[in-house]
């Protein structure tokens, strides 16, 4: 996906960041524009693989989410995609007939619907997340040990600045 970094800036919503130290705003929006191609690159396939499905992209995203955090309310999803219940109802509908999420009653107050992934949806995306970790290993075994030290140092420092950015 990336051959050599840009030397210029051409996505106009980084143009104007500055990193902590003062950096230069190119220099800081350059990374951020390599950071969003690696990204970008490693979700390739799995894009394919989940169109290859007939599965929207708020499908798609409703068992990631799922996946990630457990069953949610119908409710804490509609939120989440900031949309009306009957809107959030009909896709989990979708889902809930493809046998990749189910519907059940929340034992504490039976008025409350909770949406679960079945253990084909938990297939599903399990599968195409090992897709994008494979890709990932492939490209990382291809750089040299010098280039993958460097990697593994800059990533831990980007990964801590984003822990920062949370707290």
């Amino acid at each position: 996906m990336i051959d050599a970094p840009a030397d210029n800036v051409t996505d106009g919503q980084t143009e104007s960041l500055t990193g902590a130290d003062g950096a230069s705003g190119p220099e800081v929006a350059r990374l951020v524009d390599l950071v969003r191609d690696v990204m970008r690159g490693a979700r390739v396939g799995s894009q394919d693989d989940w169109a290859s499905l007939s599965l929207s992209r708020a499908q798609f995203r409703i068992l990631v989410i799922l996946h990630g955090q457990g069953p949610l309310p119908v409710g804490s999803l509609a939120t989440a995609f900031a949309v009306t219940l009957p809107s959030i109802t009909t896709t989990v509908d979708k889902l809930v007939r493809a046998g990749l999420a189910e519907r059940k009653h929340d034992d504490r107050d039976r008025r409350k619907v909770i949406v679960a992934l079945t253990p084909a949806g938990s297939q599903l995306i399990e599968r195409l997340q090992q897709g994008r970790k494979t890709r990932l290993t492939a490209a990382i075994e291809r750089l040299s040990p010098d280039e993958r030290a460097a990697l593994g140092v800059s990533l831990v420092a980007l990964n801590r600045a984003l822990d920062d950015t949370i707290s």
